[in-house]
C-alpha cells in the first residue's frame, strides 16, 4: 500500500480467522452454556444438567432403555441406573417392561418429567429472549445465520464421523 511520500508497507499475509473465531466462539458459549445451567437449577424442580439431558434423552426415544439411556449421556450403565432411581423416585420417569421383550426395561416420561422439561424450557426461553432483546436487529439476524450454517455443519461433521467408525 503505497503512502503520501510514495512508499509502499507491506501489509503481511492475511491471518487465518480461524483461531480467533474458535476462541470467541469457546468464550461465547461459556456464556450460553452458564446461562443454560443456570435455567435448570433455579425454579422448581430444580434438575442437575445430567438429569434435563436424562430427561430430553428419555422424551426423544420412549421406551429406550438403560444402556441406551447411559450411552445417550455418557455415563456408566450403573451411574445411569442411580440416576434413574432419582428420577424416578421424583415421578419424573417410569420404568415399564418392553413389550417385545419382558427381560428389558423402557423408561417413559411421566406428566411430571414433561412438565418439568417444558418448565425448564420457557424459562430458558424468556432468559435468551432477554439477551437477544438486548442486541441489535440486524445482529440478532446474523446471529441466527450463523447459528444455523453451524449446526449444518455440525450434522455433516456427526455423519463423518460415524461413516468412520
Amino acid at each position: 500500500m503505497e503512502d503520501s511520500d510514495g512508499r509502499t508497507d507491506y501489509i503481511g499475509p492475511l491471518e487465518d480467522p480461524r483461531p480467533s473465531l474458535a476462541a470467541d466462539t469457546t468464550a461465547a458459549v461459556d456464556i450460553l452454556v452458564a446461562l443454560w445451567t443456570r435455567t435448570a437449577r433455579t425454579g422448581t424442580p430444580q434438575l442437575s444438567a445430567l438429569q434435563l439431558h436424562a430427561l430430553h434423552s428419555v422424551r426423544t426415544a420412549p421406551g429406550l432403555n438403560l444402556g441406551a439411556l447411559a450411552d445417550a449421556i455418557g455415563t456408566a450403565p450403573s451411574a445411569a441406573s442411580r440416576l434413574c432411581d432419582r428420577l424416578e423416585a421424583a415421578g419424573m420417569i417410569r420404568r415399564d417392561p418392553s413389550p417385545a421383550n419382558r427381560r428389558t426395561i423402557g423408561l417413559t416420561l411421566t406428566r411430571r418429567g414433561q412438565d418439568a422439561l417444558d418448565a425448564v424450557s420457557a424459562r430458558r426461553e424468556r432468559l435468551l429472549g432477554e439477551v437477544l432483546d438486548r442486541m441489535p436487529a440486524d445482529t440478532r439476524g446474523q446471529l441466527l445465520t450463523g447459528l444455523r450454517a453451524f449446526a449444518t455443519a455440525s450434522c455433516a461433521a456427526d455423519l463423518d464421523e460415524r461413516h468412520r467408525d
